[in-house]
């Protein structure tokens, strides 16, 4: 009754809130990702580690209203891989501006197993496709499916809702029911000390908490709320964190023995907030200035953002209100990456105390203004 309760309640947010409402339109960047405001989709922007792997930062990642919700989008051989575990080659990747589509060419030598991985912009989001070479061998049925992990930290103690009917809470900490999944025969050896890790956890892996054909993440957050649906097989949630402290949310799909084009058919769509700018940056120094010393603030800026041309310095009085002791102009803006950067300059401010630097709608942390040098 109170999961019924819930999920009507969720339905209602979905229906008052319009889920990935807007038919929005992503195109492939100068920079070779796809992006459309509020949202941007990245195909193996870097590569993994050679010694460590995993910095889970890498493969396909997503970026919704200025937070990396997602990352490490790949076929993997485990539902919770964690940093040592084998990962795929990149042989090659594209990007095609045509039609707006990234695609990555992948392979497990070790299994003969190679395939694409490609993402394309379709209204209101992006599909996810897994297409072979030839049908997965034997051995990794059941083993191989593409995961794509989701940061804990935005969606831990948020809600999600599968196939429209079941509703959940994501857990704060993880204690699912574990089942044990043994290293294949062939597959490459890991150092000894990471061999000893999985024998110490009896090389085990979360059962998932939650799954079906359509899964909505972090639908009671309208910075963080999307919706993947499969075409192919089923999503399932696992908790990453069930292995090791620093594991995410993985949304998995296996892929199906005997299928290539289209093995996997995912299609994400968020819910981006329309004419979304991502609110200024404020880089100071944090512990302070000295009188003598020049004092100039970098602001970080969406492009899109319609900045305002001056900023201000304000003084902590006593009676813990702010009064502004200065205002100066920012210059123009320099693009850089993602980004556009401009300076404040505020070396006139040369009376000790304490001060905040305004923005905007942004204002910093107080910082000391100090009479003689800093120690």
């Amino acid at each position: 009754m109170f999961t019924r309760i819930i999920a009507c309640l969720l339905l209602t947010l979905i229906s008052a809130q319009g889920l990935s409402g807007a038919d929005f339109a992503m195109k492939v960047t100068d920079k070779n990702y796809l992006d459309t405001q509020g949202f941007s989709v990245f195909l193996y922007d870097s590569t993994y580690h050679p010694v460590f792997v995993d910095q889970k930062n890498t493969a396909m990642e997503m970026i919704l209203h200025g937070q990396r919700i997602a990352t490490n989008g790949d076929v993997r051989l485990m539902p919770t891989p964690e940093q040592w575990d084998l990962v795929a080659t990149l042989k090659d990747r594209n990007a095609d501006k045509a039609n707006n589509r990234l695609s990555a060419d992948l392979a497990f030598p070790t299994f003969d197993f190679s395939y694409t991985l490609e993402v394309v912009a379709e209204p209101g989001g992006v599909k996810v496709s897994i297409n072979l070479d030839k049908p997965l061998p034997q051995k990794l049925a059941g083993r191989a499916g593409f995961n794509l992990e989701f940061l804990p930290s935005i969606y831990m103690g948020k809600s999600y809702l599968v196939d429209g009917t079941k509703a959940g809470i994501f857990p704060r900490t993880p204690n699912d029911p574990m089942t044990k999944v043994l290293p294949l025969a062939d597959e490459p050896k890991k150092a000894y000390y990471l061999e000893d890790w999985d024998r110490a956890k009896g090389y085990t892996q979360p059962l998932p908490f939650a799954e079906g054909k359509s899964i909505t993440l972090g639908i009671d957050d309208a910075l963080a709320r999307v919706n993947v649906v499969s075409d192919t097989a089923n999503l399932m949630l696992f908790d990453g964190r069930d292995r090791a402290p620093n594991g995410w949310f993985v949304l998995r799909s296996l892929i199906p023995s005997g299928m290539t084009t289209g093995a996997v058919v995912w299609h994400i769509r968020p819910d981006v907030i329309p004419n979304w700018t991502r609110p200024p940056v404020i880089a100071h120094s944090q512990v302070g200035y000295a009188p003598g010393f020049s004092k100039v603030a970098v602001l970080e800026l969406d492009p899109k953002y319609n900045a305002p041309k001056t900023a201000r310095v304000l003084r902590l009085m006593e009676d813990g209100s702010y009064k502004q002791v200065f205002e100066g102009p920012i210059t123009p803006s320099t693009p850089w990456l993602r980004y556009v950067y401009s300076k404040f300059d505020f070396t006139p401010v040369k009376d000790p105390g304490l001060y905040v630097i305004e923005y905007a709608d942004q204002r910093t942390a107080t910082f000391p203004h100090l009479q003689g040098r800093l120690h």
